[in-house]
């Protein structure tokens, strides 16, 4: 079963590049907060073994989403460009598409192991 010390591994596998050693220093950090993210989130009664594999996977796939997100916003593109007729704009969302869908995934596969944190009613006087 893969824990909390094979995040960082699962993450350099799916990073696709050769990472700077300041740049495994900065993933391993992200490792460990999205593991203690995702544990902090178990529902009542989940434990991490209960999790499996996933848990690590998410992890890892979470602190790729954090890492490739502030690469792109610490090394901007254009937001941008003419050539001739051709004009390119890209949209100022933030994140890019790669970031956000890796954080998707990691949401994904945890929702079957924490809390649904996304919707609450409250009582409203009236």
């Amino acid at each position: 079963m893969a824990g909390r010390e094979d995040v960082l591994d699962l993450a350099l596998a799916f990073a696709g590049r050769a990472l700077t050693e300041g740049e495994e220093g900065v993933l391993s950090l992200l490792c460990e907060t999205a593991w203690d993210r995702w544990a902090g989130q178990l529902r009542d009664g989940v434990t991490v073994e209960d999790c499996g594999q996933v848990m690590a996977v998410a992890a890892a796939w979470t602190a790729l989403s954090a890492m490739s997100g502030a690469l792109e916003q610490s090394q901007p593109v254009p937001v941008s460009f003419t050539a001739g007729d051709l004009r390119v704009d890209r949209g100022s969302g933030g994140m890019d598409a790669c970031a956000r869908s890796l954080g998707r995934q990691a949401e994904a596969l945890m929702a079957p192991f924490v809390r649904d944190e996304a919707f609450a009613f409250w009582e409203v006087e009236g």
